[in-house]
């Protein structure tokens, strides 16, 4: 039980304030909810260590996936990444990876797979890349005015500048094959621009083709006959070949014929006299 103690006062002999010695509230709350507490901070040490676990895994299985996409070279090894980790990084990235790989023999399903990549990862680190591919397979379909549309809001977005200069390159040819040579140079002119100030790659392509978009083509000379009168000035010329077979006739002849020997006659016998 609480103790207390008080001093009377002069004028009417109550005590001034009690001092109550007893147990403080927090105590007293300690010792009515002392096994919820530890009740409660088991329980938070369980999802703790639930949450370490869990996270532990999920670590696991993104690095498993991972190993898997970089060890992955034809569309089936792709799929089984998508397959196996659906929700990770690594299925995204081999949409990606797979749409390409799908392109040789199968254009529809490439296209299929860049336009659900951008579906279903619309803030992927490569959203940019994958609409600019898509572009270009569009454009290699001859659906210019598509590829257009979707290579236009890459090069227009400054959130893709690392891509944004190949979508303004492809833009600038679409414009020159259409004979619109001021718009493809403002494109090129765009493509060489680096406003993020990460570095270009695409610099050098971009003032290439400025620099054929600009050149004027070399002028045609057809050459000129000569005239009549001086055609018939001309002489064909004759080609004198020596006679090889004259010169020996002639050292022939210059040389008198050798006259043979008389033959010498058989001398008369001698006649026996008798």
């Amino acid at each position: 039980m609480a103790e207390s103690s008080s001093q009377p006062t002069p004028e009417t002999g109550a005590p001034i304030a009690e001092i109550d010695l007893g147990p403080s509230k927090l105590d007293q709350f300690m010792d009515n909810h002392q096994t919820k507490i530890i009740i409660a901070a088991i329980l938070a040490a369980i999802g703790v260590v639930a949450y370490v676990i869990n996270d532990g895994l999920a670590e696991a299985d993104a690095n498993d996936a991972g190993a898997a996409l970089l060890s992955a070279q034809k569309p089936n090894d792709y799929q089984e990444v998508i397959k196996t980790w659906p929700e990770s990084n690594a299925a995204a990235s081999a949409r990606l990876l797979l749409a390409d790989a799908q392109w040789p023999d199968s254009q529809p399903d490439s296209i299929a797979t860049l336009e659900e990549f951008i579906n279903n990862y619309p803030a992927h680190p490569s959203i940019g890349t994958a609409k600019t591919s898509l572009g270009l397979r569009l454009l290699d379909q001859g659906k210019t005015e598509q590829a257009q549309e979707v290579l236009t809001e890459v090069a227009e977005n400054d959130s893709y500048s690392y891509i944004a200069p190949m979508a303004s390159i492809a833009l600038g040819d679409i414009a020159k094959a259409a004979g619109q040579t001021a718009d493809a140079s403002e494109w090129y002119e765009k493509a060489q621009l680096d406003s993020a100030g990460h570095g270009n790659a695409f610099q050098s392509l971009a003032a290439a083709r400025l620099l054929l978009v600009n050149a004027k083509p070399p002028t045609k000379i057809k050459p000129s006959l000569p005239a009549v009168e001086k055609a018939q000035k001309l002489s064909p010329l004759k080609l004198e070949v020596p006679d090889t077979q004259a010169e020996p006739a002639a050292e022939q002849s210059a040389t008198p014929p050798s006259t043979p020997a008389p033959a010498t006659p058989n001398p008369t016998p001698e006649t026996p006299a008798p």
